[in-house]
């Protein structure tokens, strides 16, 4: 049996997958692009020369790992693409992670303001003992298909002067503390959660309200174990997921 350029073939490999590497096949190559609909499953069947059954799994494989979505009554559609980020196991920026696979990210700076005041969670991130002032820093990160994350990040200003007048929406604030600032981040803490979205955040992330976001709170370290960031993101589960490639330990 022959479609196109691929074949669905007796080689060991399941029926059902085979199709649905036809599926994923027409997605990469841009025939089926981000959001638009696929055939109906009675065409594919035909075109493909499988039983419903077989189809209906291999579509029923790709919806279960966000390739796809259903909508009721309409189809089946093409979802956006999903990142895989290494952030549970590399102390990486966000723009750092999404460099590595290549993407197309503009950042929009909300807010860059020196400020002194700022919640409790900050002071005991930062270990201050004071209210001391601090760089507060809004933005978020769009990819093609719109708005993906919104980052609050406080950095402190005591040890970057002149830090809130640089340009956020072109640079890296990694890069600022480390190349303008000659401080080496060595180790960060993260703590994955799961949040609902505000208001505020639905509008900015083009959800809505209430919707399930990924969460990720940091600090990050700097010689001396010095906590020089804080900060809190959320980041839309349709656009990302988090990635962590771990290893066992045998004691024995």
């Amino acid at each position: 049996m022959k479609v196109g350029d691929f074949g669905l073939q007796n080689n060991g490999i399941l029926l059902h997958q085979q199709v649905a590497h036809w599926i994923l096949r027409k997605i990469e190559d841009g025939t089926w692009p981000p959001h638009s609909q696929i055939a109906s499953e009675p065409d594919l069947a035909k075109e493909l020369r499988v039983s419903r059954g077989t189809l209906q799994k291999a579509i029923n494989t790709l919806v279960e790992e966000r390739r796809l979505y259903r909508i009721r009554g309409k189809g089946t559609y093409v979802s956006a693409k999903i990142l895989e980020e290494p952030l549970a196991q590399n102390l990486l920026s966000l723009s750092e992670a999404l460099d590595l696979q290549g993407l197309q990210v503009a950042t929009e700076v909300i807010s860059r303001q020196i400020v002194l005041e700022f919640p409790p969670w900050v002071k005991k991130s930062l270990s201050l003992e004071s209210n001391e002032p601090l760089l507060f820093l809004q933005r978020i990160k769009r990819v093609p298909d719109g708005p993906m994350a919104v980052l609050d990040n406080y950095v402190r200003s005591d040890m970057a002067p002149g830090i809130q007048n640089l340009d956020f929406s072109k640079r890296r604030l990694f890069d600022i503390i480390e190349r303008d600032y000659g401080f080496l981040i060595l180790w960060g803490s993260r703590v994955f959660d799961v949040a609902m979205a505000t208001p505020e955040l639905a509008k900015k992330l083009v959800v809505a309200k209430h919707s399930p976001l990924l969460y990720l709170e940091q600090v990050s370290y700097i010689t001396g174990n010095v906590p020089m960031e804080c900060s809190r993101v959320w980041i839309r589960p349709d656009r990302m997921r988090l990635k962590s490639v771990i290893t066992r330990e045998h004691t024995r």
